[in-house]
């Protein structure tokens, strides 16, 4: 069995994806089919505090909030968007 995790991306995520500029969209992108290789691919990655298995990964000035379930190697991204608006 391989390494990877299935990676989700939430209606909700893929709308904020939408409306950011295209260079940044496609660095995010790069790094959300990284997170394929979560906790083993070197990224940017903190645990969010409060909570059992979210996570940001930082991406310039933006913010990828996931979830990472381990048992069914599965991470559903959540939110993205830049930092003062992604965590409300």
């Amino acid at each position: 069995m391989g390494f990877e995790n299935r990676v989700l991306i939430s209606r909700k995520a893929l709308k904020e994806l939408q409306g950011i500029p295209r260079s940044e969209r496609e660095l995010i992108k790069d790094r959300i089919s990284k997170l394929a290789f979560f906790p083993l691919a070197h990224l940017d990655v903190q645990k969010l505090k409060g909570y059992e298995n979210i996570y940001r990964l930082r991406v310039g000035e933006y913010r990828v909030i996931f979830e990472y379930q381990n048992d069914e190697r599965v991470v559903r991204v959540l939110k993205v968007g830049k930092r003062e608006n992604v965590y409300s």
